[in-house]
């Protein structure tokens, strides 16, 4: 590969990883946005809730004040009308706001479901590390923990008995 070929290719990538980025930034903005409407409703659900349970209580006092002042009108059919009204057009808006509500939640895991799909599509990236191989703290070895290391050395095992002892280890995978 020349040198013009290898820059075309990371120019590339570059430009793939910056528009991931970049929809990853709108996907962050749209839950953000679905989050904020799903709160606002939230917010109006509770306002309309708590209107039709004042509105509830100052009915009952009114009616109990009638009973105890021995006013034995009912109700003129206008009052019951406007009651029912009232109490019809709040129990339909708190149907609205519950179907909103499932749609922002159904959008959203649709959007989530999609992410997770596209990120396990992601190919994976190899980072290729700069230098050489050697530079770095030493890795350990993991076949034989300190511990046994100390009672192969109390038992009097040579430095050449143990690492036969992992390679046989290695071997036969410790049967």
């Amino acid at each position: 590969m020349t040198e013009e070929e290898k820059k075309a290719i990371e120019a590339q990538k570059e430009a793939e990883t910056i528009a991931a980025q970049q929809k990853e930034q709108e996907n962050l903005h749209v839950a953000e946005d679905l989050e904020a409407k799903n709160t606002a409703l939230e917010a109006e659900k509770a306002r309309l809730i708590e209107e039709a349970a004042n509105y509830k209580m100052a009915y009952l006092k009114e009616k109990k004040k009638k009973e105890d002042f021995g006013d034995d009108d009912e109700e003129s059919s206008d009052e019951k009308m406007r009651r029912i009204a009232r109490e019809t057009l709040a129990d339909s808006r708190l149907a609205e706001i519950a179907s909103e509500q499932d749609a922002i939640i159904k959008k959203a895991l649709k959007e989530n479901k999609e992410l997770k799909l596209a990120n396990m599509n992601k190919p994976a990236t190899v980072s290729a590390g700069m230098g050489s191989s050697s530079e770095g703290p030493k890795v350990q070895d993991t076949l034989v923990t300190p511990e046994q290391l100390s009672a192969f050395k109390a038992r009097g095992w040579s430095d050449k008995d143990i690492e036969r002892y992992k390679k046989n280890l290695q071997k036969f995978g410790g049967r």
